[in-house]
């Protein structure tokens, strides 16, 4: 089962903004910190709705192999949207769908993985008689969300759905602590919800030189979705031409396609991930997955055993 994730940091509430008052703490680190927590606890794919200092968010977050999806008209829109736009993006990807907004980036690992093993349409996580953030959502709701009309947002629209919801209680109060509006947000970053020391392993495959790393593979996921290298490109915060020279190396260094490509059109033809292109994807994955899962054991191993206060 595969499970994906929005960050909603479009919106002035619930966004960047929120971060706007506070002195040690910026919103891209925020979102750092959230994107680490989903990947860790076995999340593959993640979103990020951008609107409120677009350009800012995605040039701090490029690298993290993140997509992006910018909301022009931010201003005008209400956190639904935000919600509506990620999740059906990866509706056709993702069996259930994360959603959280930017400013509630305190949820631990644990939480993430405590909400994944639960078989509900809709999982939600209580602390101290409070719901908070993330929600998971069974991607077969998106229809069904997005065709809401109301006035109650994402609770509403997940009301209305019908799916019944599975309340987990945990003992994170990360789940509730939202920057801009909990005056003891920097604190409760800082010493009550720090976020934890992890080794980050990067898989690269090389022949003569590194050819296949984690921008290939956001970028070949987005010509699965997408059908276009051109807007798999914007989506994934990279150049056309950074695009294609990262598939031009790749398929020299192995000798056959990954894109099948049908050029042409205003916006370059339509492209596929080959066959052999998307086994590649599931052994890299695969092979990411494991490694990350090694570096875990043997980092709590060694430094277990080191002394060290960490």
């Amino acid at each position: 089962m595969r499970t994906g994730a929005v960050i909603a940091a479009a919106g002035r509430p619930g966004g960047y903004s929120s971060y706007d008052g506070l002195e040690h703490i910026k919103g891209s680190s925020m979102v750092r910190r959230m994107i680490s927590t989903f990947r860790r606890a076995g999340v593959e794919d993640i979103v990020i709705v951008t609107g409120y200092r677009a350009e800012e968010t995605e040039k701090d977050l490029v690298k993290l192999g993140a997509v992006f999806l910018r909301m022009d008209n931010y201003e005008d829109e209400q956190m639904l949207d935000f919600a509506v736009r990620g999740i059906s993006y990866l509706a056709d990807t993702c069996d259930r769908i994360f959603f959280c907004p930017a400013d509630v980036p305190l949820f631990s690992e644990k939480t993430v993985r405590e909400m994944m093993d639960r078989a509900s349409p809709v999982v939600i996580p209580v602390c101290g008689g409070r719901k908070g953030h993330p929600v998971l959502i069974d991607a077969g709701l998106s229809g069904r969300i997005a065709s809401y009309v109301g006035e109650r947002g994402l609770k509403g629209a997940l009301d209305d759905s019908g799916a019944e919801p599975v309340f987990v209680q945990v003992d994170d109060r990360g789940v509730l602590a939202a920057a801009g509006k909990d005056p003891g947000f920097e604190d409760k970053a800082r010493y009550e919800c720090p976020a934890r020391i992890y080794p980050k392993v990067k898989v690269q495959l090389v022949r003569n030189v590194p050819f296949f790393g984690p921008g290939m593979m956001v970028i070949l996921k987005q010509i699965q979705i997408l059908g276009n290298v051109r807007e798999a490109c914007e989506k994934a915060g990279m150049s056309y031409s950074k695009g294609w020279s990262l598939i031009h190396t790749a398929e020299k260094e192995l000798g056959w396609v990954i894109v099948e490509r049908s050029p042409g059109g205003k916006y370059g033809g339509t492209a596929r991930v080959s066959e052999k292109g998307l086994l590649l994807m599931n052994c890299y994955e695969q092979l990411e997955r494991e490694l990350a899962e090694e570096a875990e054991k043997k980092y709590n191993e060694i430094f277990g055993e080191s002394g060290l206060d960490l």
